[in-house]
C-alpha cells in the first residue's frame, strides 16, 4: 500500500437534522490520511486518534424553506422561516414608506421599480399567501388609523363646541 497525503481544512456537509429540512453544517479542522490500494485504486480514509471537529449551524444557508410534504402540501414554516419573512416584509414596507407608496398591490409596478431588491427578498422569504396578506393588511391598518384619527378629531371638535355652549363633563 502506498500512503497518500493528509489534509486539514474546511469542509461542508449536508445533514438531515429535521425530518423535512436539510441543514448545512460547516465542519472545520477535518483531518484525514489517504491511503491508495494499488490493485483497485480504492482510497481508504482514516482519521487520527485526536481530531477536532467544530460544527456551526447556519440557518440562512439551510435548504429550501418552501419544502412540500409527501402528499404535495406545504410544510408549515418554522420560527426561523417566519422571522426571515417578517424581516423581508419590514424591509419592503420601509422602502414603500420611503417612496410614498401605500398599496403594494395596486401600485405593484411602481413598487417593483423603486424597491426591486426588497420585493424580491420579501417574495423569496414568504409564501405567496403571506405576501398578499401582509400587503392587504398594510392598507387596512392605514385606513383604520386614518379613521381613528378622523373620529378623534371630530369628537374633539364636538367637545369644544359643547364646552363653548356651557356643557360640563362632570
Amino acid at each position: 500500500m502506498k500512503k497518500g497525503g493528509g489534509s486539514t481544512g474546511l469542509g461542508t456537509r449536508n445533514y438531515l437534522l429535521h425530518p423535512q429540512r436539510s441543514t448545512t453544517l460547516f465542519l472545520l479542522a477535518l483531518s484525514y490520511t489517504s491511503y491508495s490500494v494499488p490493485d483497485d485504486s480504492t482510497k481508504i480514509h482514516t482519521s487520527p486518534t485526536h481530531q477536532t471537529v467544530t460544527m456551526v449551524w447556519t440557518p440562512w444557508s439551510s435548504g429550501d424553506s418552501k419544502t412540500t410534504s409527501s402528499d404535495g402540501g406545504r410544510i408549515a414554516p418554522d420560527r426561523t422561516s417566519r422571522a426571515r419573512c417578517w424581516e423581508g416584509r419590514d424591509l419592503f414596507f420601509a422602502c414603500l414608506d420611503k417612496n410614498d407608496i401605500l398599496d403594494g398591490i395596486k401600485e405593484d409596478g411602481k413598487a417593483r421599480q423603486k424597491c426591486a431588491k426588497e420585493v424580491a427578498e420579501f417574495e423569496e422569504a414568504c409564501s405567496k399567501s403571506w405576501v398578499k396578506y401582509f400587503k392587504e393588511k398594510r392598507v387596512m391598518e392605514y385606513n383604520r388609523d386614518k379613521t381613528i384619527e378622523r373620529i378623534q378629531s371630530e369628537d374633539a371638535a364636538k367637545v369644544k363646541e359643547l364646552k363653548s355652549q356651557g356643557w360640563n363633563s362632570k
